[in-house]
């Protein structure tokens, strides 16, 4: 981090410029010196034999030298050899402009297919996708190439997973298309709503003890729960424990009743004999 004053900013790397400049930028603001970087306030003339002149042109080499030094201090010591030779604040900025924020075909050609082919994964992050979508935007902007607001709204959408197809027909079957920036706050809510949902299922399908409770009650009376692990015999029919244990009481009678009616019947024929 650069300390500016009491301002403390990231110093400027090979992939940070856009976010240097605007901080680099209030910065300056802060300190009086913008005028200096940006050209506002011009080197004045040296008038020979004129006090008033040579006092303002050492009083502006003075403030233009404290905003030179504020940008040199907020860059990555590894990228100082790109300024050496610039004489004023205004020469380092536009310096660095050159170098970091190329406007030829390549960088837009870059940034258009960033658009067109960016798209984001299942289980991926909507905040991080949706700032670099318009991230790149903003960039093509400041190229001066702007994009209508519906083509771009379409774009987002289509960079959307498989996953949020319901949620892109519902879009696209409303009679207007919403501007990017209402899209953007639309995707990021239906991306909460869903990461609630998710969280919240588990809790609902989980049972209570209540539950447990009114499971055991629900045996019939008389009878104890069935256990988890049944018997060969049991598992076999697919029956419940009890149900068993019944079905061979009811056998065991009835073959009792088999053998009192055959003593019944030799009894009958010894008397008749």
């Amino acid at each position: 981090m650069s300390a500016t004053g009491l301002t403390r900013i990231e110093t400027l790397n090979k992939e940070n410029y856009d976010t240097w400049k605007l901080q680099m930028q209030a910065v300056l603001v802060k300190n009086d010196a913008w005028a200096y970087v940006s050209g506002i306030l011009v080197r004045p003339t040296h008038v020979a034999g004129e006090a008033v002149a040579t006092n303002a042109m050492t009083q502006w080499n003075i403030n233009d030298s404290k905003a030179k030094s504020d940008i040199i201090l907020s860059i990555c010591p590894s990228e100082l050899k790109q300024i050496k030779g610039c004489e004023t604040s205004r020469d380092v900025w536009l310096k660095l402009e050159s170098i970091y924020q190329s406007k030829g075909p390549a960088r837009k050609a870059t940034l258009l297919k960033r658009l067109t082919l960016q798209k984001m994964e299942n289980g991926g992050d909507v905040r991080d996708h949706v700032s670099r979508f318009f991230d790149a935007v903003d960039k093509l902007s400041e190229m001066e190439v702007d994009i209508h607001p519906d083509l771009l709204s379409i774009m987002l959408l289509y960079s959307l997973p498989s996953s949020y197809e319901n949620f892109r027909c519902a879009i696209e079957s409303r009679d207007a298309l919403p501007s990017p920036e209402t899209l953007r706050v639309k995707i990021i809510e239906e991306s909460d709503a869903r990461s609630n949902d998710a969280a919240r299922a588990p809790v609902q399908n989980a049972p209570t003890k209540a539950e447990g409770r009114r499971g055991s009650r629900d045996a019939p009376p008389g009878r104890k729960t069935a256990p988890r692990a049944a018997n060969s015999s049991s598992a076999a029919t697919g029956a419940a424990p009890w149900d068993t244990r019944q079905r061979s009481a009811r056998g065991i009678s009835r073959a009792r009743t088999l053998r009192a009616r055959r003593r019944k019947i030799a009894a009958r024929r010894a008397c008749a004999r």
